[in-house]
């Protein structure tokens, strides 16, 4: 069902003669879409590869550190500020 090979897409796991990502399907099936739309939006996809997107991302989660940046939504301890053109 699903290939990672290094040259398509990085390795990230996609469904196999195609370049649609196996976990962006199960993202969307979280989210809420209709399998139906899903397949319309995704011709070369049909209800049981879609079906099976959510079990596989759990059988296979991805590895390595999230890429998350928890100090990104934080505000900073404090500013650098700028001299004046004159005392440079």
């Amino acid at each position: 069902m699903a290939v990672c090979d290094p040259e398509v897409m990085r390795g990230i796991p996609v469904y196999r003669g195609t370049r649609i990502p196996v976990e962006l399907v199960a993202k969307m099936l979280d989210q809420g879409a209709d399998p139906g739309e899903i397949v319309a939006g995704y011709p070369a996809l049909d209800l049981e590869k879609i079906e099976l997107a959510p079990l596989y991302v759990r059988a296979f989660p991805r590895r390595g550190r999230p890429a998350q940046r928890p100090w990104a939504q934080q505000k900073p301890i404090r500013s650098l500020r700028r001299l004046p053109d004159k005392a440079r």
